[in-house]
């Protein structure tokens, strides 16, 4: 992270600023801003994909997001003096293999956000990572690493049901479920346990619930780490005439449990969706998962996790994925990384169930096909 402490001015406004500083009297607020970023690309190979025939074959391809997504952002705070600070956050997604951008919302896709935060915690406006999520995070086995991890599933298992329709359009301010838009966030911690909150306005004339969005996390960090989640959404014809929306319901609970250098976690994933009209249950995904992460020095970790997801809905829609991965931080900010990942999915095998290469390349299952990936890349942080 680079921070910018210099601003060049020219003479004549240097001199006007300090002739305001004089007649103000009064000192000037400390302020920082940090330019960041995320450069993450890797050779993946996948087999058992989906061609244009109908039939399927094996493609090599370089996915951008192995662990983390190619992302650029500025964030900043400003010193208000007895304890208050102001705070940003604008944060970017691209893609490292053609630089193209825009990814969940234009240029600041991911986060767009404005806030104050004080020893009590911190409220922010704007888009921003779910709280929900957050927590999801914090017990998951792969740590929701771009590839091969519950990141998928917690993307996915609204999909393709809560796509939406032409009557009932899906939740435009939670498009994958990661991040919320049109949101009211607080955070604070008390003990050992962190506590956050977003609520989402529908922003639709009407229905207060259309379109909304409400998610909490809890993360309690102590002998044990344990995590609980829950996330809500409506359609954006939520309970309006000419169309009702999917409910989209969500909540996961995790804990993990470090032991010399390992680290053991489980967690669980159920998300529920339904029909607000008729009451009928359109899916219910359930995603299962346990890992280790071995510190086998200093620079290095190994992981192996195991993932079992299914859909209480539909037959054979299921998948049982094991993954081994390797890190290796050459220094703080560039990590050598690679996987061996092998899915199988049931005949009824859906992107509900999903687990595979996401990002710029979505490599999912075949039904009732077992596939195997590779992938080897680096990753290096600004």
């Amino acid at each position: 992270m680079k921070k910018i402490v210099k601003r060049v001015v020219s003479p004549t406004a240097l001199m006007a600023l300090m002739a305001l500083s004089a007649i103000a009297g009064t000192a000037q607020a400390q302020s920082s801003v940090t330019i960041y970023g995320v450069v993450d690309a890797g050779l993946v190979f996948v087999n058992n994909q989906k061609t244009p025939s109908g039939g399927t074959g094996s493609v090599t391809a370089l996915n951008t997001g192995g662990v983390t997504p190619s992302i650029f952002g500025f964030k900043g705070s400003e010193d208000l003096g007895g304890g208050l600070k102001a705070n940003f956050n604008l944060e970017g997604h691209f893609f490292a293999g053609t630089g193209q951008g825009g990814q969940w919302g234009g240029l600041f896709g991911r986060q767009s956000n404005v806030g104050l935060s004080n020893s009590y915690g911190t409220i922010t406006l704007g888009k921003q990572y779910s709280p929900a999520v957050l927590a999801y995070a914090a017990t998951d086995p792969r740590g929701l690493k771009e590839t091969f991890s519950g990141l998928i599933s917690w993307a996915l298992t609204q999909r393709p049901l809560n796509v939406g329709t032409a009557t009932a359009p899906a939740n435009s301010n939670s498009p994958i479920d990661v991040f919320v838009a049109n949101a009211l966030a607080l955070s604070t911690k008390i003990a050992d346990v962190n506590l956050s909150g977003s609520y989402s306005f529908g922003e639709n004339a009407g229905s207060n619930a259309a379109n909304r969005v409400i998610a909490l996390g809890a993360v309690y960090t102590g002998p044990v780490t344990l995590s609980a989640s829950y996330q809500s959404e409506n359609g954006q014809k939520f309970g309006l005439i000419g169309g009702t929306g999917v409910q989209t319901r969500k909540y996961s609970v995790g804990a993990g449990y470090v032991i010399g250098d390992a680290t053991l976690t489980v967690n669980y994933l159920n998300n529920k969706n339904s029909d607000p009209a008729s009451g009928s249950e359109l899916a219910q995904y359930r995603v299962y998962g346990a890992g280790v992460n071995y510190r086998t020095s200093v620079a290095n970790t190994a992981t192996l996790a195991y993932y079992y997801s299914s859909n209480k809905v539909g037959a054979s829609d299921n998948s049982k994925t094991i993954i081994l991965s390797d890190d290796y931080a050459l220094s703080k900010r560039t990590t050598l990384y690679g996987l061996v990942a092998g899915v199988k999915a049931g005949s009824g095998y859906t992107a509900g169930s999903a687990f595979g290469v996401a990002n710029n390349n979505l490599y999912l299952a075949s039904g009732g096909k077992t596939i195997t990936a590779v992938e080897l890349g680096i990753k290096h942080a600004f």
